[in-house]
């Protein structure tokens, strides 16, 4: 089936509100595909999404975007309904609506914030406090990293003074933290006037979680496969054929596999690494950042997903759920603290390992 037939069948089960895991499949395999509309479409996945009301659906998408740099929560439709339209249609739905809101409240904030735009941030932030700490799924940086990264100083102080305003420093970008990230972005200036601030922040790290030995290895092992083979067709062939029901077991994946292991096999005979092109390069390494743990930055062995919609290894986050309520990756409240199996990501990775 080609690609446009698959994200065709992935929206036609979102508008119909069927076969979630298969939608989740594709967007995992795919993540561009959540905006993308194709000729003869009206709507993309998102917006048949947010018309759902499925709150945690949405999240659990936005959760896979976070690497892709052309994602964009403002993506009208083809007959020009933004995502807030939509989420305003149905009086049923009014918990999509007001996360719907909140979301596009946080981007606003942190594109004025991106381009240095105080004053507008400041308005936002007096008006919603807690904003200063709080991000998006596909967002990279909070408020306070922003500033960072324009050497803000004064700006810093002066949203200090907001009532109930008060910065949280231990949020961190690509586990790095504020200070780090200010020296990563060549502002030594604010890097220093943070330390002296909060000179906790020059405690060593304790490491969140240490991987298994087996995330470890299956790490090695997929960063292998992903360096020199362009997998996408392959996973699209052997993952997206049938809705996805359940996890297969290895020997399962196994015999599927081996139905097109001849014709791979012909096609890589004599190549000991594939020319992989730059927009594959980009694909592969969002469908990679998708299979590792957040916190244990290993591949998964376990892999669960939380109120957030993100996807963990599961003894990572309930160390993590044992002493916070809120989501490692974007500060917001959990709802609840109950973990799902994510048997999608457990195929994808089976998928691949077994492609040595």
């Amino acid at each position: 089936m080609s690609d446009e037939n698959l994200l065709h069948e992935a929206i036609n089960n979102s508008k119909e509100f069927v076969n979630f895991p298969g939608v989740l499949m594709a967007v995992s395999l795919h993540p561009e595909w959540l905006t993308m509309i194709p000729e003869g479409r009206v709507w993309a996945i998102l917006h048949q999404v947010i018309f759902s009301g499925n709150v945690n659906n949405l999240y659990q998408l936005l959760a896979l975007q976070k690497l892709n740099k052309t994602f964009r929560l403002l993506t009208n439709t083809r007959d020009n309904k933004t995502v807030l339209d939509i989420a305003s249609i149905r009086p049923d739905t009014s918990e999509m609506k007001m996360h719907i809101e909140k979301l596009i409240k946080l981007d606003e904030m942190l594109n004025y914030a991106k381009d240095c735009e105080w004053n507008r941030c400041y308005e936002i932030v007096k008006e919603n406090p807690g904003f200063a700490n709080e991000k998006p799924p596909y967002r990279l940086f909070y408020l306070i990293h922003h500033m960072a990264c324009a050497d803000a100083m004064e700006e810093f102080n002066k949203f200090k003074e907001i009532k109930n305003c008060k910065f949280d420093l231990n949020l961190r970008a690509n586990r790095l933290k504020v200070n780090k990230i200010a020296e990563q972005e060549q502002k030594p200036a604010f890097a220093r006037f943070i330390e002296r601030e909060y000179p906790s922040l020059l405690d060593e790290d304790v490491e969140l979680e240490k991987p298994s030995d087996e995330a470890r290895r299956r790490t090695v092992t997929i960063n292998a496969i992903m360096e020199n083979k362009v997998i996408a067709k392959t996973l699209d062939d052997n993952l997206m054929g049938a809705p996805v029901k359940s996890a297969k077991n290895r020997g399962e994946v196994m015999t599927y596999l081996n139905q097109v292991r001849n014709q791979s096999e012909r096609e890589l005979q004599g190549k000991e690494k594939q020319t992989i092109k730059p927009e594959q390069a980009s694909h592969q390494e969002m469908l990679l950042d998708n299979l590792i743990c957040p916190i244990a930055l290993a591949i998964f062995t376990d892999p669960v997903i939380a109120a957030d919609g993100f996807t963990y290894e599961r003894s990572a986050i309930e160390n993590w759920l044992n002493n916070n309520d809120r989501s490692p990756m974007t500060n917001q409240v959990l709802p609840n603290k109950f973990l799902s199996p994510n048997t999608v990501i457990k195929q994808i990775i089976a998928a691949v390992e077994l492609m040595t």
